[in-house]
């Protein structure tokens, strides 16, 4: 009876090996796959440029009613605060004056974009500037909005005003 139900050393080889490939496998496909960039999981959409557009539309419509700027966000109502609240992914604020106004959205930080969220690759945002301005010319207001050419988390310079009309600082480009 010495034979009787015992598994032979060949098939623990055997399973020994398969697990072997299996574990060794699973480890070459695991790690890249950690690398893998996803569009950062924060569950907030970016409404920075949103803001900053309420923001240059409400300036125009507070100077076309009482013929001056706005000279602080809440005259604007368009919140509570000194300046629109701030996101996960931005902190604004404002800069205003009799015959200009400014908003900064600055990117708070970096999200982490691989799978598992482990910081090992990660995501930078586009600082914003929105700018407003009275020009005495054509008797209008005149406005742009420029956000960075590369990911910063940079406080943003303000646009430049010459001749009645502004243009986005270096480094910048003008949207929509």
């Amino acid at each position: 009876m010495s034979g009787v139900n015992k598994p032979s050393n060949h098939s623990d080889n055997i399973l020994k090996k398969i697990l072997l490939i299996i574990g060794t496998g699973g480890l070459l496909l695991g790690i890249p796959i950690m690398f893998i960039r996803v569009p950062p999981s924060c569950g907030c959409g970016d409404s920075s440029k949103a803001t900053v557009g309420r923001f240059i539309k409400a300036q125009q419509a507070y100077f076309s009613e009482k013929s001056a700027f706005a000279q602080s966000y809440r005259l604007l109502e368009l919140g509570d605060g000194d300046a629109p609240a701030a996101t996960s992914r931005y902190r604004y604020t404002v800069d205003m004056s009799k015959d200009k106004s400014f908003i900064y959205a600055t990117p708070i930080k970096e999200f982490p974009t691989d799978v598992f969220q482990l910081g090992l690759t990660k995501q930078g945002f586009n600082s914003l500037i929105g700018a407003v301005a009275y020009e005495q010319k054509n008797k209008t207001t005149i406005s742009i909005m420029c956000r960075s050419e590369k990911q910063t988390l940079a406080y943003p310079p303000r646009p430049i005003f010459k001749q009645g009309n502004f243009s986005c600082p270096i480094g910048f480009e003008t949207i929509k």
